[in-house]
C-alpha cells in the first residue's frame, strides 16, 4: 500500500470512528437528551402537508351559493402581457415554464372548488402540469402538481396489417376546450379540492411546470351533493350494446383496445386478431377515463351492465366513478366497486343487490368510466406514514450501532431507545387494523390477496418485537433489501395503485332476458380446438413468411414495436420511395453470423446489441456504411462516442439505434433534509458519504448493481475521467498499466474499500424507493422504472449530470457509457441502395420523433423510446427538465472500442476490480496480471483474424477509441 493510499485510509477511518463510535458514546453519556421511540417517529408527519389533513383542520365554511363564472379575460389579469388571441377570442396564455397571476373576486370568505376552462395547443402528448399558489401560499402539498389532460379519439376505421390482423389504432388528440376543476393528480380524491378564498380579490399564481396551457374561464362553486338513487319502474324491451373497445374518447392516449382469442369476447375470429376489449394493463391508473356516446331510441329508465374481467386486485374491488351525460347521477355511482373476478363476467350496476335505474333521453347520451382510489385513500396515506416511521427507526438504529453489527451480540435496545418494543407492536396493530378495514370491502373472502404484503409486514414486526434485543442485528429487516418491511409496504402501494379492468362491452337494458349469457360449453371447446389447429399455420412477422423481392429487415423487438414500424414504413417510406419492406421478428440475434454463413441473412437488421456488429464485421459480413452517400450527414445526430464500437479499421459498420444513458438519480426530499447539494464531482460525493452513512444511507455506484461481471459501463467512466485509456494507437499492447488508467481503477475501487460505498446492491430501484440509497448513478432502465413504477415517491426525486472529475482547465469531465442497440446492413445484400435509403430514413429525426410519439401514445408512458438520435429527444413526450439533463450528459457519452480480444479486456478489468474490492489484492499486482492476460488474448485474436503471424504484426490494427484526454 503506497503512502497516499495509506494516508487516505487513516484519515477516513478517523472520521468514521468519530462519526459512528463517538456518536455511540454520546448516546450513552447524555441520557438527559435520550430520545424515546415515539420521539424518533413523532417528527415524521408526512400527512401534515397533505390535503386530507388540511381539510380536516380547516375551519372556514364551504361556499353554498350559485356557481360563479368569470369569463372576462381582461379582468382576470393585470396588463395585457398574458392575453393573446386564439381562434378569434381573447385567452390567457401560459408559455412553457411560465406563470400567470390571475385575480378572482369571491363573494365571501369560504372554501371553493375552482375550475378552469382550458386548451392544450399543438401535438403535445404529456398532460400539462401546474403548481398553484393561493394568495402567495400553497395551502397543501397536492397543489404543487395539478394535471390537465388532453382528450383523445381513435380513428373511425381501424387498420389491418398485411396478415389481416387488426392493429392497435393510433389515437389522435381532440382539439377542443375542456373544463377541469383543481383535483388531486393521483386521483386519491374523487372530489375537487376546496380552496380557501378571502372575500373580495384573491390572487391565484399558476406556474406551468410542463407543457403549454390556454384558458379563458374560471369557475367558482361549492361541492355538489349527490343523493341516493330512487327506485323506478323500468319498462320496455330496449337493449343497447356498446363494444368497449370502440370508445368515443379517452383522457389518456395509452388506454388501448386489444385482441384476444377468447370465445367469450366479441367480436371474435379464429384465425385473425380482432380488437375486442379494453386492455387491463392500459386502463389501470386512477384518473384514467373512458367516454362512450350511445344513441337511444326511446327516452326512459334503463339498467346498466358490463361484461368485464377484474383480476388486478385479488379478492378486492377496483373503484370507478360512473358519469351519465357528464355528471355522476347519484351517490351509488361515485366510487362504485368493481368486484374481483377470475374470468370475464356479466354484471349489473347495483346497490345491495338492487339494480340501479338510469334515465336516458332519446337521442345521443354519454357514459364515462373513471378509475378512482378515493375509498382506499386513507389506507394508502397510512401505509406511507408507517413506511416513513419504520425508515426513521431503522436510521436511528444505524446511528446507534453503525452500519455493520456483530450478529452474535445482543443489545438492550430499551435502555438506548425506550419504547421500541411498544412501537413495533403498535405498528403491527395498525397494520392489522388496516387489513380488517380493507376486508370489509369483501367480507366473504377468507383472505384479501391484494393485502398479503401487509400481513407479512405485520408478522415480521411481531417477530422483531418478541426478541427486541436482537433488533440491532435484524435491523435490515426494517428497511433494507427486497424482503424488508418497507419493501413489502412499497409493494403493497404498487398493488393498491394498480386498478386494471378489462372490459368487453357495456349495455343498457330494460329486460334482463336480452343479456347474452355467452356461448355454451361445447361451443367453447369446439372454438378452442379450431383455434389450436389454426395456430399451427400462424407465421405473422416470421422470417419464413416473406417476399424475396421486398427488402428484408429483421427487427430485434416485440410485436408491438414492429406493428407500428411496419405501418410507418408502408405509409411513409414505401409511399415515398416505392421500396417495399418486410419486417420480421428476429429469431436470435446471436445467430446472425450463422445465418449469414448459410446465405439466409436479411438485408438489414435493427436493434441488435451494440457490441455485436464488430463480431460480424470483423468476419467481413457487414457493409461499411461510411463509404455510402450521405453517411456524414446521417451520423451528425449521434454522440460521437457511440460510433466507436462499430468501427473496424477505419470503416463504420453500424448506426446506433437506442441510447442507454446514465445520469445521477437523487431523492430531493432526503437531500434537502440533510442539507446536501447535488454533487458535481466524485470528490464531493466522498465528502457526503460520512453523513449519509451516519444516517444509515449510502451512495450507489453502477458496479454495485452488476453481479459477477463488471461491464465497461461500470468500470470505464472513472478511468476515462482520470485521463486513462485502454489502447494506444494500435491495440497489440493495452495501456492498463499507464498512470491514468491505474489512477482511475484506484479511485473506482477506493469508493468501496476506503469510502465504504456498498459493493453489492441487488436492487438500486428498491433502495432508492425506500431511501436507504437516496443518491446514485444509473441508466435508462432505472429511469423508466422510477417514472412508471414508484408512485409513492412521485415529485420527490430528480436527475442530474453524473459527478465527474475536474481537469486542469477547471472543467468537470463526466464521461459515461451509452451504447444499447444498433442497426446493420449485410454486405451480401443485393439491395445496397434500397437498404441504405431505408436505414437513413429510419435514422432521421422526423421518423424517430414520429415513432417515439406513436409508440408512447399508443402503448403508454412505459414505452419510452430512448432513441440514439439526440436531435429527436426534443420532440419526444418526456419531462422537459429531464430531457435537458439527458442531452447534456449525452455530450459526454463514449464507449470502449470493440476490437479483437476486447471481451478479455472487459473480463480482466472486472476480475481485477473484484480481486481488489473483495479479496484485498494489491492494485498494481491485479492490474499487472490483467494486462498480461489481455495482451496475450489480443495477440491470439489478431493472429486468428490475419493481422499477426507467429508473433509478428503483419498489419496494424488501429484503435478507434475516442480521445478522452
Amino acid at each position: 500500500m503506497n503512502h497516499g493510499h495509506l494516508l487516505r485510509f487513516i484519515l477516513y477511518s478517523l472520521v468514521m470512528f468519530h462519526v459512528i463510535s463517538g456518536f455511540n458514546i454520546t448516546v450513552q453519556a447524555e441520557e438527559s437528551d435520550q430520545q424515546t421511540a415515539n420521539d424518533i417517529v413523532g417528527d415524521i408527519r408526512i400527512l401534515d402537508e397533505k390535503y386530507s389533513s388540511y381539510i380536516q383542520n380547516e375551519e372556514m365554511n364551504v361556499y353554498e351559493g350559485d356557481p360563479i363564472i368569470l369569463n372576462d379575460v381582461s379582468g382576470l389579469v393585470e396588463g395585457r402581457e398574458l392575453i393573446s388571441t386564439f381562434r378569434s377570442e381573447e385567452v390567457i396564455q401560459i408559455n412553457p415554464a411560465g406563470e400567470a397571476e390571475i385575480i378572482i373576486t369571491a363573494p365571501e370568505k369560504a372554501l371553493y372548488q375552482i375550475g378552469l376552462q382550458y386548451f392544450i395547443e399543438g401535438e403535445q402528448i404529456l398532460p400539462s402540469q401546474l403548481e398553484v399558489e393561493v394568495n402567495g401560499e400553497i395551502p397543501f402539498y397536492e397543489l404543487r402538481n395539478i394535471v390537465f389532460e388532453s382528450k383523445w379519439e381513435n380513428p373511425k376505421e381501424w387498420s389491418k396489417d398485411k396478415y389481416g390482423n387488426e392493429i392497435v389504432p393510433q389515437p389522435v388528440k381532440v382539439d377542443e376546450w375542456q373544463t377541469k376543476f383543481l383535483i388531486d393528480s393521483s386521483y386519491r380524491n374523487s372530489d375537487p379540492f376546496l380552496i380557501p378564498l378571502e372575500e373580495g380579490e384573491n390572487t391565484l399564481t399558476l406556474k406551468l411546470t410542463e407543457g403549454n396551457l390556454l384558458f379563458k374561464q374560471v369557475i367558482l362553486q361549492g361541492p355538489t351533493e349527490l343523493k341516493p338513487f330512487e327506485e323506478q319502474n323500468v319498462e320496455g324491451n330496449e337493449y343497447i350494446e356498446i363494444e368497449a373497445e370502440r370508445h368515443t374518447y379517452k383522457n389518456d392516449s395509452s388506454i388501448r383496445s386489444a385482441g384476444s382469442y377468447n370465445f367469450d369476447l366479441t367480436p371474435y375470429d379464429t384465425s385473425d386478431i380482432v380488437l375486442n376489449h379494453i386492455n387491463a394493463d392500459s386502463f389501470k391508473t386512477a384518473g384514467q377515463k373512458l367516454f362512450y356516446e350511445v344513441e337511444v331510441n326511446e327516452s326512459g329508465y334503463y339498467y346498466l351492465g358490463a361484461h368485464y374481467d377484474q383480476s388486478a386486485k385479488p379478492d378486492f374491488p377496483v373503484f370507478m366513478n360512473i358519469y351519465i351525460n357528464e355528471n355522476i347521477p347519484f351517490q351509488e355511482f361515485k366510487n362504485y366497486p368493481i368486484s374481483y373476478t377470475t374470468n370475464y363476467t356479466n354484471m349489473t350496476f347495483s346497490a345491495e343487490d338492487e339494480p340501479i335505474p338510469v334515465y336516458l333521453e332519446k337521442g345521443k347520451n354519454t357514459i364515462s368510466l373513471e378509475l378512482s382510489l378515493d375509498p382506499i385513500k386513507s389506507t394508502i396515506e397510512q401505509v406511507e406514514q408507517l413506511s416513513a416511521e419504520i425508515q426513521a427507526l431503522s436510521l436511528e438504529l444505524t446511528n446507534l450501532v453503525g452500519p455493520n453489527v456483530d450478529r452474535n451480540r445482543d443489545i438492550d435496545i430499551e435502555s438506548y431507545i425506550p419504547g421500541t418494543e411498544e412501537l413495533l407492536v403498535s405498528w403491527a396493530d395498525q397494520m392489522k387494523a388496516l387489513y380488517n378495514e380493507m376486508k370489509a370491502f369483501n367480507p366473504n373472502a377468507e383472505e384479501i390477496g391484494t393485502f398479503s404484503s401487509l400481513v407479512i409486514a405485520e408478522e415480521q414486526l411481531r417477530s422483531l418485537a418478541e426478541d427486541v434485543d436482537k433488533l440491532v442485528v435484524r435491523k435490515n429487516e426494517l428497511s433494507t433489501g427486497t424482503n424488508s418491511i418497507t419493501a413489502h409496504l412499497g409493494n403493497l402501494l404498487q398493488e393498491m395503485n394498480n386498478n386494471g379492468v378489462a372490459i368487453d362491452k357495456l349495455y343498457f337494458y330494460q329486460n334482463k332476458g336480452d343479456i347474452s349469457t355467452g356461448a355454451g360449453f361445447f361451443a367453447k371447446q369446439f372454438a378452442n380446438i379450431e383455434r389450436l389447429f389454426t395456430s399451427f399455420g400462424d407465421q405473422d412477422y416470421t422470417v419464413n413468411n416473406v417476399n424475396e423481392e421486398h427488402l428484408q429487415v429483421w427487427v430485434n423487438r416485440p410485436r408491438q414495436y414492429i406493428e407500428i414500424m411496419q405501418q410507418l414504413i408502408d405509409e411513409q417510406f414505401t409511399a415515398e420511395t416505392g421500396v417495399k419492406v418486410d419486417l420480421s421478428i428476429m429469431p436470435d440475434q446471436n445467430k446472425l453470423i450463422l445465418a449469414n454463413a448459410a446465405n439466409e441473412a436479411p438485408d438489414v437488421a435493427l436493434g441488435v446489441n451494440y457490441a455485436l456488429p464488430f463480431e460480424i464485421a470483423i468476419r467481413g459480413a457487414l457493409q461499411d456504411l461510411s463509404q455510402l452517400e450521405g453517411y456524414e450527414e446521417v451520423v451528425q445526430v449521434y454522440p460521437e462516442g457511440m460510433l466507436t464500437p462499430a468501427k473496424v479499421q477505419g470503416g463504420v459498420y453500424a448506426l446506433p439505434d437506442t441510447m442507454n444513458f446514465w445520469v445521477l438519480f437523487y431523492r430531493t426530499d432526503i437531500l434537502e433534509r440533510l442539507g446536501l447539494a447535488i454533487p458535481e464531482t466524485l470528490d464531493e460525493v466522498k465528502t457526503y458519504l460520512p453523513e449519509l452513512q451516519r444516517k444509515g444511507m449510502n451512495f450507489f455506484y453502477p458496479t454495485a448493481g452488476m453481479p459477477g461481471m463488471k461491464i465497461f459501463a461500470g468500470t470505464m467512466p472513472i478511468i476515462y475521467q482520470n485521463g486513462g485509456r485502454f489502447y494506444d494507437e494500435t491495440i497489440d499492447n493495452t495501456l492498463l498499466n499507464e498512470n491514468g488508467t491505474i489512477e482511475g481503477v484506484r479511485e473506482l475501487t477506493e469508493l468501496f474499500t476506503i469510502y465504504n460505498a456498498p459493493y453489492d446492491v441487488p436492487s438500486f430501484y428498491q433502495q432508492f424507493r425506500d431511501g436507504s440509497l437516496p443518491i446514485g448513478i444509473s441508466d435508462y432502465n432505472m429511469y423508466n422504472l422510477i417514472v412508471n413504477a414508484a408512485p409513492e415517491i412521485a415529485n420527490q426525486w430528480e436527475i442530474a449530470l453524473i459527478p465527474g472529475k475536474e481537469n486542469e482547465a477547471g472543467e468537470v469531465e463526466r464521461w459515461s457509457a451509452g451504447g444499447a442497440e444498433s442497426n446493420i446492413m449485410f454486405k451480401d445484400t443485393g439491395k445496397t441502395e434500397e437498404a441504405w435509403e431505408f436505414m437513413k430514413w429510419w435514422a432521421s429525426t422526423e421518423v424517430q420523433v414520429a415513432f417515439g410519439n406513436t409508440l408512447q401514445t399508443t402503448y403508454g408512458k412505459e414505452y419510452m423510446w430512448n432513441t440514439a438520435n439526440i436531435e429527436a429527444y426534443n420532440g419526444l413526450p418526456w419531462s422537459s427538465s429531464h430531457k435537458e439533463v439527458i442531452l447534456s450528459q449525452a455530450e459526454w457519452i463514449t464507449e470502449v472500442p470493440r476490437v479483437p480480444g476486447s471481451y478479455m479486456l472487459e473480463r480482466e478489468l472486472s476480475n481485477a476490480y473484484n480481486s481488489i474490492v473483495l479479496d484485498g489484492e494489491n492494485l498494481r499486482t491485479a492490474i499487472d496480471l490483467a494486462s498480461k492476460r489481455v495482451n496475450r488474448e489480443t495477440n491470439r485474436k489478431l493472429e486468428e483474424f490475419g493481422f499477426m503471424k507467429n508473433g509478428e504484426l503483419l498489419e496494424p490494427y488501429y484503435n478507434p477509441e475516442v480521445n478522452t484526454e
